[in-house]
């Protein structure tokens, strides 16, 4: 099984290579750095795009990004650490560690409300207080926080339904600083990151870090420049939203949430990560299948458990992710507040488990000797194609895709310079040819006949 999934994502990281790059700008995303996680090693990382789009700084692996609500992750775990401490429990109401915290309207009450209850989203606070940070960049300190504390603030009645709060994690903040005796920033510093050597990530941004943080730029606007923006301190919203970090930390960081392997360097005990992972609430109708559970969104991809968190900031997406039982991570954090580094992330679990679960009609036949000459990307006035050798066959993967391999075509070999189309899509040309035209004392392709469609190689 391992040798198999050592080969199953040696095959992916093929498919990243030739995908991204033109991925990337297909979704105007940037800058992009990737990095998948297995076994506690991290066996692939790779930047895409620019850190810096102006100043042409390429990004990479050890490039720093916000990472926003991923953040809720790291509160998460620290509090899990004080609950098996003794410190705290995690059934303790809230206003036992900060007694400021009385909320009351007509229909609902902050009394009764838990830790646990805030960590799972089922507390029912409003999402954001009564502040416009998310406009304006400028986060509430602890003052403000206090002051957000009215009739308004709890919006449903705890435990009867699934609502994701910003706010909450803020107040989680300030139980953390009570049961430790230590500021947010100083415990999270000390009892994980550097605990891990994470070396590039810290609970918020200081003039020092901000060196090493990547460009944030916004969403694509029409009539409009793409400006860059400012970076902003996140104050009493560390504990929801202000991390920053990198693909090597991280990759440390999943690590060390293995259920798979007897760590080294423990945050927290197995039956506390557990706790984490287990289902709590379903999160949307929308998104079928998708629970959180204790600062951790729970979700399927191709029948595997998988536990991880999203994050937006004003210029960042990003996203980690991991197969908890096949101990593989995967990270993907993109420099725009508008981007499908979500998607992506879930592209690459897809390509993985599709190499694994489907093994044999990538092998089955003679292996390709000669896959590069036919590699490369091939464009029509309808798309660009990416042609990729695995095994015995190629496959063709549109631009755009969110899953290269699952939504992909596979060629298989039919004569010289000929295969058959094996799509899962009626609409396709399934069934027929892709021909590969050479030109004179060409080594590789020049024209890729598609059915009946001439696309002309544009790079490979």
């Amino acid at each position: 099984m391992e040798k198999n999934f050592s080969k199953a994502i040696k095959q992916t990281v093929k498919i990243i290579d030739a995908w991204l790059p033109l991925k990337i700008q297909y979704d105007r995303i940037p800058g992009l750095s990737v990095g998948i996680v297995y076994q506690g090693k991290l066996v692939y990382q790779k930047g895409f795009g620019y850190a810096d789009v102006e100043a042409k700084i390429p990004a990479t692996p050890k490039t720093g990004y916000r990472i926003a609500s991923i953040s809720k992750t790291f509160t998460a775990v620290a509090l899990m650490q004080l609950a098996e401490r003794g410190k705290i429990n995690l059934d303790d109401r809230i206003e036992k560690y900060i007694p400021w915290f009385k909320a009351k309207s007509k229909n609902f009450d902050s009394h009764n409300i838990t830790i646990r209850q805030v960590l799972s989203h089922t507390a029912g606070v409003f999402r954001d207080g009564n502040t416009p940070q998310w406009a304006t960049d400028n986060f509430p300190d602890i003052g403000e926080i206090k002051k957000a504390i009215s009739s308004k603030t709890v919006v449903f009645e705890n435990l009867t339904r699934f609502k994701y709060s910003n706010f909450g994690f803020a107040l989680l903040g300030e139980v953390i600083q009570k049961a430790s005796g230590m500021p947010y920033g100083k415990y999270v510093s000390t009892h994980i990151i550097k605990k891990l050597g994470m070396e590039r990530t810290a609970p918020d941004l200081t003039v020092q870090n901000e060196k090493w943080l990547a460009k944030g730029y916004p969403r694509p606007i029409p009539n409009t420049p793409r400006e860059v923006f400012r970076h902003a301190v996140t104050n009493a919203y560390a504990s929801a939203t202000g991390f920053l970090s990198n693909v090597p930390d991280l990759a440390k960081y999943l690590s060390a949430l293995s259920l798979k392997r007897k760590l080294v360097k423990e945050l927290v005990g197995r039956e506390a990560k557990k706790e984490m992972m287990r289902k709590y609430w379903a999160t949307d109708d929308a998104l079928k299948g998708e629970s959180y559970g204790l600062g951790f969104a729970v979700y399927e991809i191709e029948k595997r458990k998988i536990i991880g968190h999203g994050g937006g900031f004003a210029g960042f997406i990003t996203m980690i992710a991991l197969d908890v039982e096949n101990d593989i991570g995967v990270i993907t954090l993109s420099n725009t507040n508008h981007g499908s580094t979500g998607q992506i992330n879930r592209g690459i679990f897809e390509t993985i488990y599709q190499f694994m679960d489907e093994q044999e009609k990538y092998a089955a036949g003679k292996k390709l000797k000669d896959e590069k000459k036919y590699e490369g990307v091939y464009r029509s006035k309808w798309s660009d194609t990416i042609i990729a050798g695995v095994e015995a066959r190629l496959i063709a993967i549109e631009a755009e895709a969110n899953s290269p391999v699952k939504n992909g075509t596979l060629l298989r070999p039919a004569g010289k310079n000929s295969f058959v189309m094996e799509s899962k899509f009626h609409f396709d040309s399934t069934g027929e040819r892709a021909t590969f035209i050479f030109g004179k004392k060409a080594k590789q392709a020049t024209t890729m006949i598609w059915g009946s469609v001439p696309t002309e190689r544009v790079t490979g």
